[in-house]
């Protein structure tokens, strides 16, 4: 219950929350009568929640410091602060959360689709924040918000999707089979040709591969055509800030090796990481021809150890630089664009590959989406569905195809008089089958 109290000339609004008294004062006795109606409407309901004066910045702080750093990955931290600093607070950060209203959010995200991009390093002028972003921040806001009305700071999640643009996955260009196999043959890079293989033949990322181990690779015996090549994979290469990898303590179980940094004062440290999703480990036969590769490399590297001695440093890397550290995705992704600037071929990404693999794979299961998924380490099978269903489709076509030339005999003109003689003749040929038509044409047209 909640109770209005006339002091001077202000009206106040008396309740108890938590055995605690609380007062709200009002200019006028009708507004304070009206927030005495809602005080006791809600916690009538369960949904009151007395204001409180905290901003957005420190709310937002609280929320990185009690939910981000037990929940959030190295990148993912690094993603969500970013946006924070750079997007959310300049703009917001001075508001009062109990203030923060649904068309004040949706004026924020309007207002957002005008701002300019931050610059990245090294990147210059972006130009305006891009969709992605803004998505991104309409995520991250609405889990926040979720907290918030976890923690009581707020009634509820004033977060809706209404001025927010939809994230588009846009299809990427990918090579057809023929196109990929001509810059298969074509490179002589030892190392990309190692990693272009892996991305085709076993579906891999580049972090994977990049952060792929010899001890995780089995290539059977050569005198076997290397039938029982096998290779699990397990961890990922990525780079990721110093001060990141300082602030999430509680999250380095997702590090299973850090590589010594060549200077001390780098921001930024080269690490194995554990894979995004537990669907994401897992154990992919090596094609022969694949296998055979993997095999050249490793007879190079130990030729390399032999040459070099304790210069090598042995980290175990299968994609590995001339004395032995690992080669980031970055530098893979950059001699595969300079090859294909080399040789004229079409313009792709280096995951574009992948891309082509789980295509190809799609195509030759005839749309088995579970085996695939086992393969490319989807952590749906919905994802694949979603992301390939054009090759989805190419297989129903098929298919009404195949009926028609089963079940129509390969006529497409169904409306034809020919088609129906040929319809009769063959129930002419099967007493059951003309049974049916005569019962067929024996029933009267319903009266109107």
């Amino acid at each position: 219950m909640a109770t209005v109290i006339r002091r001077g000339k202000r009206f106040s609004v008396v309740y108890i929350v938590n055995g605690k008294q609380k007062w709200e004062s009002f200019k006028t006795q009708a507004e304070a009568d009206t927030r005495r109606l809602e005080i006791e409407y809600k916690q009538s309901t369960g949904t009151f929640v007395p204001p409180n004066s905290i901003i957005m910045e420190d709310f937002l702080d609280e929320y990185v410091e009690i939910y981000g750093v037990t929940k959030w990955s190295h990148s993912t931290y690094s993603s969500n602060t970013g946006l924070i600093r750079n997007y959310i607070v300049p703009l917001i950060g001075q508001w009062k959360l109990k203030d923060v209203t649904t068309k004040k959010m949706d004026s924020f995200f309007t207002k957002l689709k005008s701002q300019p991009a931050v610059p990245l390093r090294g990147r210059g002028n972006q130009g305006l924040i891009s969709d992605r972003n803004i998505y991104d921040i309409n995520l991250l806001l609405s889990n926040a918000f979720d907290k918030a009305v976890d923690w009581e700071y707020v009634g509820k999640n004033p977060i809706t999707r209404n001025a927010c643009p939809d994230r588009e996955n846009k299809p990427r260009d990918i090579w057809d089979p023929d196109t990929a196999k001509v810059a298969l043959s074509e490179c002589k890079e030892l190392i990309l040709l190692t990693c272009m293989h892996l991305a085709i033949a076993c579906s891999m990322r580049l972090g994977e591969i990049t952060g792929l181990r010899w001890q995780f690779v089995s290539l059977g015996d050569i005198g076997d055509n290397f039938e029982d090549a096998v290779l699990q994979v397990d961890a990922q290469l990525q780079r990721i800030e110093k001060k990141t990898y300082e602030i999430l303590q509680r999250r380095q179980d997702q590090v299973k090796y850090v590589f010594p940094s060549f200077k001390e004062t780098s921001n930024t440290i080269l690490v194995l990481k554990t894979l995004k999703t537990k669907s994401s480990e897992r154990v992919i036969w090596i094609p022969p021809t694949t296998a055979a590769i993997l095999w050249k490399l490793k007879q190079h590297q130990e030729e390399l150890k032999s040459v070099l001695g304790d210069e090598y440093q042995d980290y175990d890397m299968v994609i590995a630089q001339d004395n032995g550290r690992p080669i980031e995705g970055g530098n893979i992704s950059e001699m595969f664009a300079n090859f294909i600037e080399e040789k004229g071929l079409p313009k792709v990404v280096f995951h574009s590959l992948r891309h082509l693999s789980t295509t190809v794979k799609l195509l030759i299961s005839k749309g088995d989406v579970k085996s695939v998924q086992g393969e490319t380490g989807h952590s749906q099978a919905k994802m694949v569905m979603d992301t390939y269903a054009h090759i989805l489709d190419q297989n129903r076509r098929s298919m009404a195809k195949k009926f028609e030339r089963s079940f129509y005999g390969g006529n497409d003109d169904r409306n034809s008089e020919s088609s129906l003689e040929q319809v009769i003749a063959q129930c002419l040929k099967n007493p059951e089958a003309l049974e049916i038509l005569r019962n067929l044409l024996a029933v009267k047209p319903a009266q109107g």
